[in-house]
């Protein structure tokens, strides 16, 4: 499931905040998003498969002094295979997020950052056969997400940064473990 990512994620968090100075007051509302690339790995029944593709993540939230709570909205792509004789399926994931968040500040502008939470997700499958025959369908659950992430603080307002984010989707023997790696920005009001 997601539970090493968490973990590293407050472990991480633990150890930035006995070391932090926080320099940055990152009290009040924030929001952030990212865009990135996102890899799947997907497994069924000792079937397995690996794809990547493009996605973003845009979330917002409230932490006091460097953590708080977070709500967002994750585009983990879409990735597609064709057997080469007519036979192509797709599949797409998106959902909701909510969990905690940290900023944490070892220096006066160096940040790193941690999250964790529910993943709230949906999965839209495409399959089309060399006949004609197509067919689509979708499936949700309730999972986990974590992240790590570090960058800078530019002003009070302003962070830029790279974050590396896990999502699981396990369901019906259907495993897809998504990372995405992305470029973030950050505004804090």
């Amino acid at each position: 499931m997601y539970k090493k990512p968490a973990a590293l994620a407050l472990l991480v968090a633990a150890a930035c905040v006995g070391n932090s100075a926080q320099a940055a007051d990152v009290t009040g509302w924030f929001v952030d998003g990212g865009v990135g690339s996102a890899h799947y790995k997907a497994t069924y029944e000792g079937l397995s498969g690996t794809e990547s593709d493009h996605g973003f993540q845009i979330n917002g939230g409230w932490r006091s002094h460097f953590i708080g709570v977070e709500g967002g909205y994750a585009d983990l792509g879409s990735v597609s295979e064709n057997d080469g004789v007519g036979d192509s399926a797709s599949l797409s994931g998106k959902g909701w997020t909510l969990g905690l968040n940290g900023h944490f500040n070892p220096t006066d502008r160096w940040y790193i950052s941690a999250r964790a939470g529910f993943f709230f997700w949906k999965l839209d499958g495409h399959l089309t056969l060399a006949d004609g025959t197509s067919g689509a369908g979708s499936e949700n659950g309730m999972n986990g997400y974590a992240g790590l992430g570090t960058g800078f603080d530019i002003d009070r307002h302003w962070s830029v940064g790279v974050n590396f984010d896990y999502y699981n989707i396990n369901k019906h023997h259907v495993n897809i473990d998504t990372k995405m790696y992305s470029v973030n920005a950050e505004y804090r009001f």
